[in-house]
């Protein structure tokens, strides 16, 4: 076994899909894990590889995979509670490049942070695009279009197999410096309202911002415990750690 998709609902044609594998200061975490629980989103699917082993989540007294796939009306959207090492991303990318051709996505969107000064109120969004019309969207909505740069991990390996297929595919990166950054989370969620037409409160998140980094910094340690006491998962960088 390598990387398998597996689904336990059906998922509509056409979709909006977005990935939020962790990235720095966890807004594409925090973000996503936010928008499902606003939006209700279904767990419809999880990511199965003999790459993650010995380890599950628990949320609310039940063990779940690490890598789940969530749906609501036509949007996907792909949540990890761990980081893909990068001598693994490609087999993860291709899992996903397989999927992708069988679901025909209408666009992908990749959400991830990157190294910044920070805003006090509401962090920039950089990004990059796969075609003129995203890069039209991109300069209409005020994001920084990067000219000139490096993307690593498995969302650049995402976007290089959805360019070579022709999926439309756009990757938002909020700029911060914190660990986490619920504030950063809060900015990427605006801009996905305004793309996607959702209307997800993110004023609860700006609110609970506080509570939310106590709560990562806990489960940080916890973590942290674990993986002293389980030196076999040291190739795995957790979520939280």
């Amino acid at each position: 076994m390598a990387v398998e998709i597996k689904l336990m609902k059906d998922v509509v044609e056409n979709p909006t899909v977005i990935e939020g594998f962790p990235s720095k200061g966890f807004v594409s975490t925090i973000a996503t894990k936010y928008m499902i629980d606003d939006l209700g989103m279904e767990l419809i699917g999880y990511v199965k590889s003999d790459k993650i082993r010995s380890l599950a989540v628990v949320h609310n007294s039940k063990a779940m995979h690490p890598v789940r796939i969530y749906a609501k009306g036509n949007i996907i959207l792909i949540f990890s509670e761990i980081t893909v090492p990068i001598t693994d991303t490609g087999e993860f990318a291709d899992a996903f490049r397989e999927w992708f051709l069988k679901i025909k996505p209408e666009r992908v969107i990749l959400l991830a942070g990157i190294t910044g000064k920070g805003i006090e109120k509401e962090h920039e969004i950089f990004g990059v695009a796969s075609t003129p019309e995203l890069n039209e969207l991109m300069k209409r909505l005020d994001i920084n279009v990067i000219g000139e740069g490096m993307l690593v991990g498995i969302s650049s390996d995402i976007l290089l197999n959805c360019m070579d297929d022709d999926i439309p595919t756009i990757s938002l990166m909020a700029e911060t410096e914190y660990t986490p950054d619920p504030l950063g989370a809060a900015s990427m969620l605006r801009m996905l309202n305004t793309i996607l037409d959702l209307d997800i409160q993110i004023d609860k998140l700006v609110d609970k911002g506080k509570e939310i980094e106590e709560e990562f910094k806990d489960i940080a340690k916890q973590l942290k415990r674990g993986k002293e006491s389980h030196k076999e998962m040291d190739g795995f960088s957790p979520m939280y750690g």
